[in-house]
């Protein structure tokens, strides 16, 4: 059994042993001839992640504790441009640069570009960084540290590519999904230099909006027949992948109970590339449903949702920004991976789970769909019900104040 790599592709687990055994070979000897990676003084440190909008919020409690181990150090992260926003105003950080990495890009077939990864190389070249981390475990960002001439470079050894670090980060791959994210993150910052043999820290994750971003909130709910006072409850239909969308007839179904049986509105919300659920939740005659599918930009949404009573959806970054505004959740969850790794966090939240056979799959695709198929309309119901009952119960203890 391996528990060295997370890939479970035969393919992929025998091209990363080939490249670990002969890249420590070629690459580590020359090791005995470089600074001890302990004595590097670490003045400029870059932060790399490339993946998605929860990829890249489920690394601001680590930013946090980053910033607080090196108060005096200048942050850079490298992001897409699709997870820029989430780190707009942060304070943890002092740069934001961008790189499109095309295995990441899910809205457009845009091919890997030589020539762009070779002129971003020599932009982090030029910046001369001291220190590079790579909390996603992920041989690309570990190659693009290697040739940045980064002096310390930090990371995991179960994607491959462990020759090019200076400093690996042990990792129990068998248990990966058992523990959140967020907390993998952290433990990552805190074994850096020797580790941390007790931390503490905040471990919400953040993502900041300007007041233009309220302003432009308060007058499109406006504009929609929806009050400050009104509640609303914010659904989002999709997600980033096929095979966690909960199928679109139940959502369907679903708003038709929740306008039967509460005196709330409903606000649809998604990316541009969602606005195909329109059609069918939203244009159908529904009442008291509002359509802002693709109308707000990542940080809108977040006060968008920070002002919704609820939010129902998948496992989506959507779900994240929730989760980062401290909005209740009712997350439907299928089989692509462990609640208990990348769930909501909060007491206050719901996660509706059918735990099959199948799962964590990993999956980018499915035709059965057990997992998702198997949670049906009532079962949303009565975690709305049981949301419901905290909401009446918060109004009455506010209305007394």
């Amino acid at each position: 059994m391996n528990n060295r790599y997370v890939y479970k592709n035969k393919i992929c687990l025998i091209l990363a042993y080939i490249i670990d055994f002969f890249g420590f070979l070629l690459f580590k000897p020359l090791s005995f001839f470089k600074k001890s990676s302990a004595e590097i003084a670490i003045k400029k440190i870059l932060v790399i992640e490339l993946a998605h909008i929860g990829d890249v919020l489920a690394i601001t409690p680590a930013l946090n504790l980053l910033r607080k181990r090196f108060p005096k150090s200048f942050i850079s992260v490298v992001v897409a441009s699709w997870g820029k926003d989430v780190l707009v105003g942060n304070p943890d950080i002092n740069e934001i640069l961008i790189y499109d990495a095309s295995w990441f890009n899910r809205t457009s077939k845009s091919a890997f570009s030589f020539f762009n990864t070779f002129k971003f190389i020599g932009l982090l070249r030029s910046k001369k960084f001291d220190m590079g981390l790579d909390l996603r475990g992920d041989i690309r960002s570990i190659i693009m540290m290697n040739f940045s001439g980064i002096k310390k470079r930090v990371g995991y050894r179960f994607a491959g590519g462990a020759f090019m670090l200076t400093d690996i980060i042990p990792f129990d791959v068998a248990r990966r999904q058992d523990k959140h994210q967020i907390g993998h993150n952290l433990d990552f910052i805190a074994s850096i230099n020797g580790g941390l043999p007790h931390y503490e820290c905040d471990k919400s994750m953040k993502i900041f909006f300007s007041e233009q971003d309220t302003s432009f909130i308060d007058e499109l709910l406006k504009h929609n027949g929806i009050r400050k006072k009104d509640l609303f409850v914010a659904i989002h239909p999709g997600a980033g992948l096929s095979i966690k969308c909960w199928p679109i007839n139940n959502f369907s179904q679903l708003i038709d109970e929740i306008l039967k049986r509460y005196a709330m509105k409903i606000v649809l919300i998604g990316g541009k590339h969602e606005m195909v659920y329109s059609q069918v939740l939203s244009l159908s005659g529904k009442r008291k449903v509002v359509d802002l599918i693709g109308d707000t930009s990542i940080n809108q949404l977040a006060v968008l949702l920070k002002r919704a009573a609820l939010f129902i959806g998948g496992d989506s970054g959507v779900m994240h920004i929730a989760s980062a505004v401290k909005t209740p959740i009712i997350a439907i969850w299928g089989g692509h991976n462990k609640p208990s790794h990348w769930g909501p966090r909060s007491k206050k939240d719901i996660i509706v789970h059918r735990q099959v056979d199948c799962s964590p799959c990993g999956l980018k695709q499915c035709r059965k769909l057990k997992c998702l198929n198997s949670i049906t309309v009532e079962d949303i119901i009565r975690a709305v019900d049981e949301q419901v009952v905290g909401f009446n119960r918060q109004i009455k203890t506010e209305s007394k104040h």
